[in-house]
């Protein structure tokens, strides 16, 4: 018994350790950078559903998505404000074996989510060191490009693992830091469009959809689009007990994001739609791709009449594999600015938006990568990983080897053989956040003596917090499984399966003489 009695005690003292230090500054810059980041991803939604649909979406995604998933959350962390968050929301209303199954789907997405922000950081850099995307000869030996792009990704991987296990405070005032870098280049932006579109004098007129699409068609796919660019919110949960006063930091901190988000997808837009890179057809070049590879940009621009002498006057080459970005974006807002093709304001603003997408891909991987390495620590800690991953920094007072672990698996994962595993990401978020809301009704049934800040309006209030992201939720499924196919639910079951054999183990050898963590403790920072 006294060797059963040392290991939880031994697991008690190390979590003591974890220093409490994100406040409000440090915590927002985490939030922004998992939910948000920047403009980039966005530009899909234009393309694929309409500039009308799009700027729509912009508006109504954060009403119908948005603000129930911070309602949640905001309640759920009210009760439980420690280490591992919807691991424990998840495991406290169905049992240890959905909260485990919580835990492993939503740290098996950031093995390729997280890891891909590192190999994007690499591709916007190419447009400075070329060889990254054509590859380079080494006394005779012939690197490919992918090789070069991986030790980039590598340099960069290893840096911010450092950083994060420095402390999540650095983190969170590094993401800060850049983040006002970044937005910069945004805000120059979106000023100098908006201020081409007031010197125009005339508000051009953008169709609601594109060429030939429907209404349905549109919504749909750009309900998946722009999704991605709003979620995330309960992710740096998993950081609870190194949040300071979390039940009323946490809360504050998604309402700034909120607000930074939109203006941050919405400025960049309008600008781009309205001050020179959305007139003409133009708005079909946003965030597209070839149809298959070798086919060319232009053979898709075809299909909604727009020639390849058009693409070339536009400054498009039709044998490019992708649209445009927003470093693209900008070179037409200058373009249209000055009434000069390639002049040196483009250059110099598509170079500035260039650098603001390589800091934003730098920053989502700090951002995201704060849920993804205290998962394991929390999981741990409550016995349901190895116990050496609850080790904490004697100094700096972080998880350090659940860090360290998560480094090493974020390096082999942003290999390029490994891209593909993406496809699993939308099945396996969506099913834990949708648990997460059965987990808030579960809980309001199952534990209605525990203190919480309740969503208003009782159980009305609560069945419309649930309705619209339940919708979203199941409608990416849905155009995941029609995009991709079947291969993709099919991985996302062999890692759900993984996560189920890897349970029986750990529950009978590692759990044993673990107490459970109690997280509806009430600490003196949370009062």
């Amino acid at each position: 018994m006294a060797i059963v009695h040392s290991k939880g005690e031994n697991i008690q003292q190390e979590a003591r350790k974890l220093k409490r230090e994100l406040t409000l500054l440090p915590l927002f810059g985490l939030i922004y950078f998992t939910v948000c980041g920047g403009a980039f991803g966005i530009e899909p939604l234009v393309g694929l559903s309409g500039p009308g649909m799009a700027l729509i979406l912009i508006v109504l995604t954060p009403l119908i998505f948005s603000i129930p998933n911070m309602l949640m959350v905001r309640e759920m962390t009210s009760m439980m404000p420690v280490e591992g968050g919807y691991y424990h929301w998840v495991k406290q209303a169905f049992g240890p074996f959905a909260g485990f199954m919580a835990g492993w789907m939503n740290w098996v997405v950031s093995w390729v989510d997280v890891a891909i922000y590192p190999v994007l950081a690499a591709y916007y850099l190419g447009y400075f060191i070329p060889i990254l995307r054509t590859g380079t000869v080494i006394n005779g030996i012939e690197i490919p490009a992918w090789v070069l792009s991986w030790l980039v990704a590598l340099v960069l991987i290893w840096i911010i693992t450092g950083l994060n296990i420095r402390g999540a405070r650095l983190a969170g005032m590094t993401a800060n830091g850049l983040g006002v870098i970044m937005i910069i280049p945004l805000i120059l932006m979106s000023g100098l469009g908006i201020y081409q579109w007031i010197k125009g004098g005339t508000t051009l007129s953008i169709p609601l959809l594109p060429e030939g699409e429907t209404i349905t068609g549109a919504l749909s796919v750009g309900l998946f689009v722009v999704m991605w660019n709003f979620m995330g919110w309960e992710l740096p949960t998993a950081a609870g007990d190194e949040i300071v006063n979390p039940k009323r930091t946490y809360p504050i901190a998604m309402v700034l994001v909120l607000i930074a988000a939109i203006a941050t997808y919405s400025l960049p837009v309008t600008a781009g739609l309205f001050g020179g890179a959305g007139e003409d057809g133009k708005y079909h070049l946003w965030g597209q791709e070839e149809p298959e590879v070798g086919a060319g940009i232009g053979a898709l621009m075809a299909e909604y009449g727009i020639s390849e002498d058009t693409l070339v006057e536009w400054g498009v080459d039709p044998r490019a594999s992708v649209g445009w970005e927003f470093p693209d974006i900008a070179h037409a807002i200058a373009d249209k600015m000055t009434g000069v093709k390639n002049s040196p304001l483009a250059s110099v603003l598509g170079l500035l938006v260039t650098i603001s997408a390589i800091l934003s891909m730098i920053g989502l991987f700090i951002g995201n990568g704060l849920g993804g390495t205290r998962v394991p620590f929390a999981m741990a800690e409550d016995g349901m990983m190895p116990t050496f991953l609850t080790k904490v920094h004697p100094k700096f007072g972080t998880p350090y080897v659940s860090i360290l672990l998560c480094g090493v698996i974020y390096s082999i994962f942003s290999l390029q053989p490994f891209a593909f595993l993406v496809v699993v990401d939308v099945f396996l978020n969506m099913m834990v956040l949708f648990v997460q809301f059965l987990a808030l009704w579960k809980l309001r049934f199952s534990k209605p003596e525990v203190p919480r800040k309740k969503i208003p309006g009782g159980y009305a209030g609560l069945f419309l917090a649930t309705l619209g992201p339940s919708m979203v939720i199941f409608l990416a499924i849905y155009s995941q499984l029609v995009e991709e196919g079947l291969n993709s639910l099919w991985l996302a079951l062999a890692f759900i399966a993984l996560g189920a054999l890897l349970y029986v183990p750990i529950r009978n050898f590692v759990k044993p003489g673990i107490p459970d963590v109690d997280p509806f403790r009430l600490e003196p920072e949370d009062a």
